[in-house]
């Protein structure tokens, strides 16, 4: 079992989106962006299902499961490998609906998937092979990223 230290679980807190990726029973990926992803403890991440159905029947058959978590300006991240449990009652659930609540999680959670950690991996983008600094990502992607929405500036 991988060991999440405390650097890894506050880049994930600050991120809190995650990209859980389970396997259809026909055996196609299934790929689905989670808005509550949090590290529960050293060896697990706990994610509240809102509207995933279909990740949740993924998991029922075939508990494998990925969960990538990645900073999209510093294009820098996490993967997560491991085995999933789904809870959607009982006591257990209600522990970690707790947990979810305590994080900030407001969302109407029908489920919650919880990832046994077995292996973790730094995800780095190609945009540092050529040397630069992660200044110099960030500033490239940022302003990327203030062109796509530009709709938000206000006209002060």
């Amino acid at each position: 079992m991988a060991q999440i230290s405390s650097d890894i679980r506050e880049f994930v807190s600050a991120q809190r989106l995650g990209f859980l990726a389970t396997v259809c029973p026909n055996g196609t990926p299934n790929l689905s962006p989670k808005g509550l992803t949090f590290v529960l403890d050293e060896n697990h991440l706990a994610i509240g299902e809102v509207r995933s159905p279909q990740s949740v029947k993924n998991l029922r058959s075939n508990p494998a499961a990925e969960v990538n978590v990645v900073d999209v300006i510093a294009r820098k991240g996490f993967r997560f490998k491991g085995s999933c449990t789904v809870h959607e009652s009982g006591s257990e659930f209600e522990r970690l609906l707790g947990f979810l609540r305590g994080q900030g999680a407001q969302s109407t959670i029908h489920s919650i998937i919880v990832l046994e950690v077995e292996f973790v991996e730094t995800i780095t983008s190609p945009a540092y092979d050529s040397e630069a600094s992660e200044t110099d990502v960030k500033m490239k992607w940022k302003d990327r990223q203030d062109q796509q929405h530009k709709d938000l500036e206000s006209d002060a």
